[in-house]
């Protein structure tokens, strides 16, 4: 026998009745809520099976059937004789998510302390459903300071008391990310640990929280430091003449000169932190290191290195 569209649907949030569907077959319930279906007039000579994804559900031999889970869902009526209908249309049940994510991101701009950078915020919702009111948070540490913000891609934004406030009145599920641009400074040497924190609509379930912050680690470059001691055994510790802070010159060049005099390395074109000794002796040596700023003001420092393969 044949069996017209039998399934006859409530929704109920929070004890809350929903009478709109997003299409006839399909019905949305948030986190927490149950639709409830049923075989429209039904009769006491049928026994009924109920499907998910085509398979039947055990226990679910009623005319009537309430779920929490998200599938898609059909009835089979079956007769005192043992006949059994084709199986119904299918209904849709859509559980109600929101999965927020948020990026932060600095730009890869060299810096020293008080040189502006730019930081960069990326929110997006990828699950099935719009979130109302969501709100990104970013709360400056002592080490940083606000310079300016341009006007976000959705909603507004606004720093005040060390905290910037991004409301986005609604964002729409599966659009591309929008965007805010900070413009900030760092106040002194060391790193910046910066993170943002994104949220919505508390009754829309978040299935991944992992991605509702985002940490970024600016690192703020000091004036020039040349340790006098490398030890290039290949333990990884010193075995190279690293000089800090010379990643902040637009130009630089060292040259290194033994005891006699003698230029025993020169670096082609800037120093890339690089010189290991290779091929020298244990011993005292001096160095010449040029530098240009990004001003283009020119400096030079001189001092002395002991090469030490043993330790």
């Amino acid at each position: 026998m044949k069996l017209r569209r039998l399934i006859y649907l409530v929704i109920l949030l929070l004890q809350v009745t929903i009478v709109k569907a997003q299409t006839a077959n399909e019905v949305r319930i948030r986190q927490g809520g149950t639709a409830h279906l049923r075989v429209d007039n039904p009769s006491g000579t049928y026994s009924y099976q109920w499907y998910r994804y085509g398979q039947p559900i055990s226990g679910a031999s009623t005319f009537m059937y309430n779920t929490a889970v998200a599938g898609d869902y059909q009835v089979r009526v079956i007769s005192q004789e043992g006949c059994a209908s084709d199986l119904s249309d299918v209904f849709r049940v859509i559980v109600e998510y929101s999965n927020l994510e948020v990026i932060k991101k600095s730009d890869t701009k060299l810096v020293g302390p008080n040189e502006t950078f730019t930081y960069t915020i990326l929110v997006r919702n990828i699950e099935n459903t719009d979130n109302p009111n969501v709100k990104v948070t970013d709360i400056f540490p002592p080490n940083l300071k606000f310079i300016s913000m341009n006007k976000p891609t959705l909603g507004t934004a606004e720093y005040a008391n060390g905290r910037i406030t991004w409301t986005i009145p609604l964002l729409v599920s599966g659009a591309p990310y929008v965007m805010l641009e900070i413009k900030a400074q760092g106040t002194m040497v060391g790193n910046i640990i910066n993170t943002a924190t994104v949220g919505g609509d508390p009754t829309l379930l978040d299935p991944d929280w992992g991605n509702n912050t985002s940490t970024d680690i600016k690192k703020i470059i000091g004036d020039i430091k040349v340790p006098n001691v490398i030890t290039p055994n290949g333990d990884g510790k010193n075995d190279v003449l690293k000089i800090e802070g010379i990643e902040l010159y637009k130009e630089s060049s060292l040259s290194i000169f033994n005891r006699w005099g003698n230029e025993v390395y020169r670096s082609p074109g800037n120093y890339l932190n690089n010189w290991s000794g290779d091929g020298l002796s244990e011993g005292t040596y001096y160095y010449v290191l040029k530098l240009v700023s990004k001003q283009n003001a020119q400096s030079a420092l001189t001092g002395w290195i002991t090469l030490l393969r043993d330790k």
